[in-house]
């Protein structure tokens, strides 16, 4: 029964890890029409207080379902305090010589990020004159409370593990 507990302790420690944290820019336009630079420095920012595992996915949007016009050329996380920095890897890419709309998608792997505060820049190029224009970023990150849960359920089996074959 105890080695029950453990297992059920453990699975729902394990579903309760990450808190799913989604933040979007769909604002970029391109006035010009030959591409409209943008730097989006810091356009999220989190706190963590110990060493955690966080990993996100960057997906471009296009007004109102269509078909985005915008280059990330860059998406980054940096510790503010020490200035360590993980850059993002695009998964999805568009030939930006040869069209002008196509999706995009970056992901940051799963990383061990230190405690302090990390920011979150994305770095482009827009070439619709339209609104709604952008990206958005998920990002999961620990709940508070999570980890030490998972550490206690670990315990918890193992220990069930030991008395048993101990008996």
């Amino acid at each position: 029964m105890k080695a029950l507990f453990a297992a059920a302790a453990l699975s729902m420690a394990t579903c309760a890890m990450a808190g799913t944290v989604t933040v979007s820019n769909i604002t970029h336009k391109d006035p010009t029409g030959f591409g409209t630079a943008f730097n989006d420095a810091n356009v999220y920012s989190f706190t963590l207080t110990e060493n955690t595992w966080v990993s996100g996915f960057l997906n471009t949007k296009g007004r109102l379902a269509t078909t985005p016009a915008i280059d990330i050329q860059s998406v980054t996380l940096t510790n503010a305090g020490t200035g360590q920095t993980f850059d993002w890897s695009e998964l999805l890419a568009v030939d930006w010589n040869k069209l002008r709309a196509g999706l995009e998608q970056w992901e940051l792997q799963p990383r061990d990020l230190s405690a302090g505060t990390w920011d979150l820049s994305v770095r482009g190029v827009s070439y619709s004159n339209k609104q709604a224009n952008g990206y958005t970023v998920t990002l999961e990150l620990p709940e508070p409370g999570t980890v030490a849960l998972a550490a206690v359920a670990v315990l918890g089996a193992v220990s069930s593990t030991r008395r048993r074959k101990s008996a």
